[in-house]
């Protein structure tokens, strides 16, 4: 066993969530899987619960944190049958290149996590590095001051949150990730199928009175309506979801980069790409807003907040319907040819 490991990360595709981040920032060895997450993550999706009294809509990109992704290979191991051998099987995966996604630890206990010493809760991060002789873990998650970030910590304080979580009946495992080593191309074909998915979706798909989640651009309405919910009072401002409009903007900066991927796959003109940055600019000022918001309430800005998200929805389905209409003379021309 080595006296001091730290394995390497890359910038992932998503940070709102700590499981979305995971999948993406361990791809240092074999980042072309990232092109697997460009072609089939894509659509969005969103819980009906808030319009009735639950304050989160729950909102996610479907796939983009599918740790059962048959491109990385992933080991399990269930906390509460360790015992006192848990920092040993950390230390030894680490040794053999595989990060450790973990879950089921009390942040209250692990110094340098979003509650530290503050409040008691169940939660999950990603462990890349040790050192024995400081006998601390450096981990990748948010911290204290909800930046995420690398930081060293103290096993001690890992543990302490582990057990604290046994004892309360919680039992996490520790998942043991690393990328295989197959090539993956990134997919033109299943990109514009998908992002045919995400645009086949409206009210009258999936309408307030329905049942499960709704699913594609239509998303963007329903967070509207939960801004509604804020505005009006039926969700307090303490109970608000702070992390919605930082996952919509992500999904715009991704989306931008499958756009890029696509126009230069066809070899067509920049044209979309150059204009859809507008909607991946305005996504992030909607996100500045909700955050300041967040940290000092100003009820004057959410009217603006959800303006601006409508905008943007109008906006993307202009230029994504316009993308569609490219690829698909595109395409038919070259059948023409071949024929």
């Amino acid at each position: 066993m080595k006296k001091r490991v730290e394995l390497p990360l890359i910038e992932p595709l998503y940070k709102t969530y700590h499981h979305y981040s995971f999948t993406t920032a361990v791809l240092y060895e074999n980042p072309t899987i990232r092109n697997w997450f460009l072609s089939n993550a894509i659509n969005l999706s969103c819980n009906r619960k808030f319009l009735s009294g639950y304050t989160t809509p729950e909102i996610f990109v479907v796939n983009a944190g599918d740790l059962r992704n048959d491109l990385l290979e992933i080991i399990r191991y269930p906390m509460r049958f360790l015992g006192g051998h848990i920092n040993f099987l950390i230390c030894n995966l680490l040794d053999a290149g595989y990060y450790i996604h973990f879950c089921g630890v009390d942040d209250y206990y692990v110094n340098g996590k979003t509650w530290y010493k503050e409040r008691h809760f169940s939660h999950n991060g990603m462990i890349c590095g040790y050192d024995r002789e400081k006998k601390e873990y450096c981990i990748y998650a948010y911290d204290k001051n909800w930046v995420y970030k690398k930081f060293w910590t103290s096993q001690k304080g890992f543990n302490r949150g582990k057990d604290a979580m046994l004892k309360k009946g919680v039992y996490g495992d520790l998942c043991a990730v690393k990328p295989k080593a197959e090539k993956i191309e990134f997919s033109t074909n299943a990109a514009l199928k998908g992002i045919e998915n995400y645009l086949d979706s409206d009210l009258n798909k999936y309408p307030e009175d329905g049942e499960g989640n709704v699913k594609g651009i239509v998303v963007h309405e329903y967070i509207a309506k939960y801004v509604d919910k804020l505005i009006n009072g039926d969700i307090p401002y303490n109970k608000m979801d702070r992390r919605i409009f930082r996952l919509i903007w992500e999904h715009k900066k991704v989306m931008l980069e499958r756009i890029e991927r696509i126009e230069e796959h066809l070899k067509i003109s920049n044209e979309i790409s150059d204009k859809y940055k507008s909607v991946v600019s305005e996504a992030d000022m909607i996100r500045v807003l909700y955050a300041s918001h967040h940290m000092k309430r100003r009820d004057s800005i959410l009217p603006i907040i959800k303006n601006k998200l409508l905008r943007v929805m109008q906006h993307e389905k202009e230029l994504l319907k316009l993308l569609l209409e490219r690829a698909k003379e595109v395409m038919e021309n070259e059948t023409l040819e071949l024929s």
